[in-house]
């Protein structure tokens, strides 16, 4: 009996992943960058950005003070994991036996490739959502029915522009404006030394309309490249990827239709990995953990995938503002 569970363990699985092609996930490539692996299957609070403000200094001797305020209590967050499944069924390892080695091994890759990417949309699309301050997110039940996972980061900034970017009368300098308002209001809470700022469909058209219509003069530099548009130093970019709502089916764009988002990228949004409910992974934190279970009804071997992410933005480093009617 062919038995390909050696075929994924720890170290044939780090070098399917180092081989595969990177897959762009624009929100966990431009914002959640630290993605560190922690131990623990539960995230405490404390582990959420705090917000540290200038200090006073105190005199030679005098004790400390905190640089946080502290709340007394102590909560947790409970992480939910990802699991994808793919069959193998007995005929497919028939066909198995007749490969050599390294085919069998391009096999086991491309079923990894499988999972990997199941697990990496669902991994993109909560990271889009949790920038809106509150991650929303469907858990499908044994019994097949649905329950919603819920966990609220806080109340993200917003701005009201004092024109509408689609206005007949807008100038380039109404867009500037608004986006120096978003920074401030994110530097007032001590990020936004670099900032990306994303629009959505209907407001990237509108700045794009006005950029058209607008020249660089000495004081306000504006230039349409193929990376975004850049308005005195401001590069907006057009976010128009959208996820699958995996209940409903209702496909939802990451930024909103009518929403500037500007995110501090310097305000510690990151993603831990949380250790595995798996005795075969050793309960141990890691991106991705793939687990053969023979089965005898059919015939064959289940696939099962495991990861367990969880985003952990910043609200203070993330403004929207509604800049279209």
């Amino acid at each position: 009996m062919l038995d390909i569970r050696n075929l994924f363990v720890a170290a044939a699985m780090a070098r399917y992943l180092k081989a595969l092609p990177k897959l762009k996930t624009p929100v966990m490539d431009a914002i959640f960058t630290n993605r560190p692996q922690h131990p623990f299957a539960i995230i405490g609070a404390d582990m959420l950005i705090p917000v540290v403000h200038e200090m006073p200094v105190i005199k030679r001797g005098a004790p400390s003070i905190p640089a946080t305020k502290e709340t007394g209590s102590i909560n947790f967050y409970e992480p939910f994991p990802i699991r994808p499944n793919a069959f193998v069924t007995a005929t497919d390892l028939n066909n198995l036996k007749l490969l050599g080695v390294s085919s069998r091994e391009k096999w086991a890759q491309g079923r990894t490739d499988l999972l990997r990417r199941g697990i990496r949309k669902t991994t993109e699309a909560m990271c889009a959502v949790s920038l809106c301050g509150r991650l929303e997110w469907p858990v499908k039940l044994e019994g097949g029915g649905w329950e919603t996972y819920d966990v609220d980061y806080g109340t993200i900034l917003s701005v009201n522009p004092a024109r509408l970017w689609d206005a007949a009368d807008t100038k380039i300098l109404h867009i500037f404006d608004t986006l120096t308002q978003m920074q401030e209001a994110i530097e007032e809470w001590g990020y936004g030394s670099t900032v990306e700022v994303w629009c959505g469909k209907t407001a990237y058209n509108a700045v794009f309309a006005v950029a058209e219509n607008s020249r660089t003069t000495a004081k306000l530099r504006v230039e349409i490249t193929d990376q975004g548009i850049n308005i005195g130093g401001f590069l907006v970019k057009r976010r128009a990827e959208k996820y699958r709502h995996p209940q409903t089916g209702v496909m939802t764009p990451i930024v909103g239709d009518k929403v500037c988002r500007m995110i501090a990228t310097d305000a510690g949004h990151f993603m831990p990995y949380c250790a595995i409910d798996d005795l075969d992974g050793n309960l141990q934190p890691m991106p991705m953990f793939v687990k053969p279970i023979k089965k005898d009804d059919p015939s064959g071997y289940k696939l099962i995938g495991d990861s367990k992410p969880f985003p952990v933005p910043n609200v203070k480093g993330v403004c929207d503002a509604t800049v279209t009617g």
